[in-house]
């Protein structure tokens, strides 16, 4: 009998030792060795399961990619049926727990990489377009009488605050998050008033 193939297992452990070292070093910081060691493997088991560094980052950031479909998936899952785009906004700026602190700096941590590495680059796109094409639905959706044009750039209004708001939980500054979720809320009014 065939063993089963342990790819998928070492890929996980692989990257989940990359995410932690993020945390702990920082993705500069983080060498091949420094994930090897976390992942107690060794290099060349890092290569074969993956690839070098730039290969393991990369991969890292196709999970995450997935993760943050799956987010929404979940999210809009939940979302009640009436006054959904209040209770989506009011979601997207909800309490921040250290799982969520870690989350943003790993996600920090990758978008970093994408002025380096065409593929993340790709990724953070496509987060960024799931992000706002999920926003426009819903307000589409809920204020059908509304230009498509100001709706989108509603929707972009409240990306940007989103993510100035993660940029923001690191450095604990829950005040001016509160703000730019008040913000992305005054926006989003702007779908009760006529062209």
């Amino acid at each position: 009998m065939a063993r089963p193939s342990m790819a998928g297992q070492r890929k996980e452990e692989i990257l989940d030792a990359l995410e932690q070292c993020i945390l702990d070093k920082g993705i500069q910081a983080t060498s091949l060795e420094n994930i090897a060691e976390t992942a107690k493997m060794k290099r060349t088991i890092l290569r074969h399961y993956i690839g070098n560094r730039d290969d393991i980052i990369c991969a890292l950031s196709a999970r995450w990619t997935s993760k943050y479909t799956q987010q929404w998936q979940d999210l809009l899952s939940y979302l009640p049926t009436s006054n959904r785009a209040e209770a989506l906004i009011e979601s997207i700026f909800s309490n921040r727990s250290k799982d969520m602190m870690d989350n943003t700096i790993i996600g920090e941590a990758i978008f970093s990489e994408a002025k380096r590495l065409e593929t993340i680059k790709l990724h953070q796109k496509q987060i960024m377009q799931e992000f706002i094409q999920h926003l426009v639905n819903e307000f589409s959706t809920q204020y059908p009488a509304v230009k498509q044009e100001k709706i989108e750039l509603i929707a972009y209004g409240i990306y940007a605050n989103y993510l100035m708001s993660e940029s923001l939980l690191p450095l604990g500054m829950y005040d001016e998050m509160y703000k730019l979720k008040q913000t992305s809320i005054l926006l989003s009014l702007q779908l009760l008033t006529k062209d």
